[in-house]
């Protein structure tokens, strides 16, 4: 018996496709801006806050004012993922940076207006 693959998961953006957006963010190729210039990241001790880069929209995750992990994000061709979802995946696309990208990004978190 054959198993017709999920329609939805595959419009998913996946935990790998998420990473790979947001390394193009550390190498410069997507240029991240907040969502709410009047919510950004540096305010954001504990909680979410929304950016965009490109097409793709992005929520992040802070805990102490650090990035915790990726909530959400809609891909270039509108494909959402989510936190549940890469965790069924067996991650999140942030912890499949290596250090330097994380605090790079986390750099970039902060410049973001």
């Amino acid at each position: 018996m054959t198993t017709e693959p999920d329609p939805a998961s595959s419009a998913r953006l996946s935990c790998s496709q998420a990473a790979a957006l947001l390394r193009q963010i550390i190498d410069g190729r997507l240029a991240l801006r907040l969502k709410n210039p009047r919510r950004p990241w540096v305010q954001v001790a504990v909680g979410e806050c929304e950016m965009v880069a490109g097409d793709t929209e992005f929520v992040f995750f802070a805990d102490s004012a650090t990035l915790d992990h990726l909530v959400r994000a809609s891909g270039p061709s509108g494909a959402p993922g989510e936190f549940g979802q890469w965790l069924a995946e067996g991650g999140n696309p942030v912890d499949l940076l290596d250090d330097g990208e994380r605090l790079e990004l986390e750099h970039i978190l902060n410049q973001a207006s």
